[in-house]
């Protein structure tokens, strides 16, 4: 029953995207987009984990698994540079061409890589990346995109939090500072089991504080009018 809690992560990111797309069409502001386009990736990246789960790893489940998980913290990270950026969008522009390009690398090193499907076949839901994936197929593309994404939406939402002091902004931090301890515990110190409940944690904990922000936002747009 492990794959309860991917499947739940899905569903709750599969909402979340709907939301993020549901604002973006209502007020196009492209840190909206970025946030559902990484949304989606972290659907793919949570439905894999659940199937490789249930029904047993693919080559192309696995890879598609990988490449959405690896690659989704820098297009939120592209997201937060947008707003907080949003005087100067250039730099966002600059940020986002970065992330689509080491992206666009990333996604052929992984669909050219050749798996170790023994080891890969022997996977539960947390999968050995190292036992499975070359590490030229891994490297450098997890420190650009997961790493530095990770840290950049960290940052942005632990400086809005500090800045203007709001519950929601605490609870977006809090969920992106989860998804990076779920990172570092599977990467540094080999505890990939760790993913699912961090996923699944740090999800309800931003989109809570999403729907919070647009609450009071609805709110704050009816006392004015």
């Amino acid at each position: 029953m492990s794959w309860l809690v991917p499947l739940a992560s899905c569903l709750i990111a599969a909402a979340f995207a709907v939301v993020l797309l549901n604002q973006y069409r209502q007020r196009r502001r492209t840190h909206q987009l970025m946030w559902s386009i990484g949304m989606l990736l972290f659907v793919l990246a949570t439905f894999g984990e659940a199937y490789g789960a249930i029904y047993g790893w693919s080559s192309f489940v696995y890879k598609l698994y990988y490449f959405a998980g690896v690659a989704l913290p820098g297009v939120l990270g592209a997201g937060t540079v947008y707003l907080m950026a949003r005087e100067r969008p250039v730099i966002g522009h600059v940020y986002a061409a970065a992330v689509a390009a080491v992206g666009v690398l990333f996604l052929l090193a992984v669909g050219r890589a050749e798996l170790n499907m023994a080891a890969l076949a022997g996977s539960g839901i947390a999968p050995e990346h190292a036992e499975i994936l070359p590490v030229a197929a891994r490297r450098p593309y997890s420190v650009l995109l997961s790493a530095v994404g990770g840290l950049v939406m960290v940052a942005g939402a632990l400086y809005s939090w500090l800045r203007h002091g709001l519950t929601y902004n605490r609870q977006i931090f809090l969920g992106g500072l989860v998804f990076v301890t779920g990172g570092i515990l599977a990467a540094r110190f080999g505890f990939p089991a760790a993913i699912p409940v961090t996923n699944l944690l740090g999800i309800i904990l931003v989109f809570s504080g999403v729907m919070a922000a647009e609450r009071g936002r609805r709110q704050f747009t009816g006392q004015a009018s």
